[in-house]
């Protein structure tokens, strides 16, 4: 009778969770932007040119989910070109040197109390050798809603982004 009760409860939890929809989500670059105050953001200490920004997620456009929830980066790269001017990456040729930015990883995974969105960029400054830059800002999963994975994503792109500054800053001074 035991054996029974749990082969009856271990079923219908696995037709529950195999009855669950997944929803396609393709990411708005507008909902990723962060409002921060100028204290909590570095600006740029000597002039830098953005060059190349590529996605070289082995994923492609997927990008984690959370909940029930899929999410896809369409044109990451535009997305992260656009934050880092607004940050302060010049787009003139007359700045120099360029700083060139491959993104090799922008995902959010999940677990059950947990989400974790993980950015990572490959950046090369003129002809110098690369260096990474990662971010992985880890907070409690609440609901697995899209606001929720939405706030993540930009929370981690806005940390990756203030990571790259402070570095590229730090050879303002050399």
């Amino acid at each position: 009778m035991r054996a029974s009760l749990l082969f009856a409860l271990v079923s219908t939890a696995l037709l529950v969770a195999c009855s669950m929809k997944v929803v396609r989500v393709d990411m708005d670059p507008a909902r990723l932007a962060v409002s921060s105050s100028p204290e909590e953001t570095a600006g740029l200490a000597c002039d830098y040119r953005l060059g190349e920004v590529v996605d070289a997620r082995p994923a492609g456009a997927r990008s984690g989910g959370l909940g029930p929830h899929a999410f896809s980066f369409v044109d990451a790269a535009d997305t992260v070109r656009s934050q880092l001017v607004q940050a302060g990456l010049s787009e003139t040729e007359t700045a120099s040197p360029p700083v060139s930015v491959r993104i090799a990883q922008l995902y959010l995974a999940q677990n059950l109390g947990t989400k974790v969105p993980v950015a990572v960029y490959q950046v090369s400054v003129a002809d110098e050798p690369a260096f990474v830059v990662r971010s992985q800002a880890m907070s409690m999963n609440w609901n697995g809603s899209q606001d929720e994975a939405y706030r993540a994503y930009a929370q981690v792109l806005a940390d990756v982004n203030q990571r790259l500054l402070q570095q590229l800053n730090a050879r303002c001074v050399r």
